[in-house]
């Protein structure tokens, strides 16, 4: 029989359902593998794409994550126990006290940098990273961000707005004063989404166009003129395909490896990205 101290909570669900399905149970600490390393979790965070993938199986539904590295495994090079570090979770097990992740899903947490933050700086705002480096806005351009309301689509479009480039935002319009605030212009949806977007360009050709929704975004950039090698999609794989658009930098986490996507520190996402949504872990 395990021992007390053998044991953490974890959030997990066993059936189909939302956030009420969710639970706080007692299972086995996570043992360390080769290459690996236990980090005791400070904070993580829960994005929508979490919470939709709420599947059969019982497990914990988050990918973020933040907190001290406590032991590692043979092999296991660049983190050591003590250094306090962000990351992912590929199991998506990342709402526990504790979990055990490949080190090469770890990066160091700048200092000062809070631990509800640094929680909430990987998966999401990675994406948005990889987006903007897939089509390069550079200033001077017209950028166009669909989904430029949500977590990706509002980091990639930051990130756009800091070369200089004129930003368009199409996303929710109740939060079309928010886009202002940080320089994105919204795209009012008021009519035919094409006219729109050359309405707000200003006559102005757009240059560019990072789609984090899908349902026919990337169709919507090609009509505007935009070429497929300045196209991007977090979604929309097929219509990917189809139009040949070459991504630049892959979105997805598992083939983005944080010595490629990210900068030396996390600091040049976080000065962009002032409204994340993060939880902390009860205690």
């Amino acid at each position: 029989m395990r021992k007390q101290n053998e044991f953490m909570r974890q959030v997990r669900y066993d059936r189909f359902g939302g956030v009420d399905q969710l639970s706080i149970d007692d299972v086995p600490m996570p043992e360390v593998s080769p290459g690996q390393a236990i980090v005791r979790v400070q904070a993580s965070c829960i994005n929508p794409g979490s919470l939709s993938a709420l599947h059969g199986a019982p497990y914990t539904p988050i990918r973020d994550l933040a907190g001290v590295v406590v032991s590692v495994g043979d092999g296991t090079q660049d983190v050591r126990a003590g250094d306090e570090v962000l990351g992912w979770s590929q199991e998506w097990s990342a709402h526990a006290e504790y979990v055990a992740v490949p080190a090469t899903q770890l990066i160091p947490k700048s200092l000062g940098l809070a631990w509800d933050v640094a929680g909430s700086l990987f998966v999401t705002p990675m994406a948005g990273l990889a987006g903007f480096n897939a089509v390069g806005p550079a200033a001077g351009e017209v950028v166009v961000v669909s989904g430029a309301t949500g977590g990706v689509g509002f980091t990639a479009a930051q990130l756009a707005r800091r070369t200089g480039a004129t930003v368009l935002g199409i996303g929710n319009p109740a939060k079309a004063d928010h886009l202002r605030a940080h320089g994105i212009t919204p795209v009012p949806f008021v009519g035919d989404i094409a006219e729109d977007v050359r309405n707000a360009a200003g006559g102005r050709k757009i240059d560019a166009f990072i789609d984090a929704v899908g349902s026919g975004y990337v169709q919507l950039a090609l009509d505007l003129g935009v070429p497929p090698e300045r196209i991007t999609t977090a979604v929309d794989y097929q219509a990917a395909k189809e139009h040949g658009i070459a991504a630049k930098a892959p979105w997805t986490p598992a083939v983005c490896r944080p010595s490629a996507c990210w900068p030396t520190s996390p600091s040049r996402v976080l000065s962009t990205y002032p409204s994340l949504r993060h939880t902390r872990w009860p205690r």
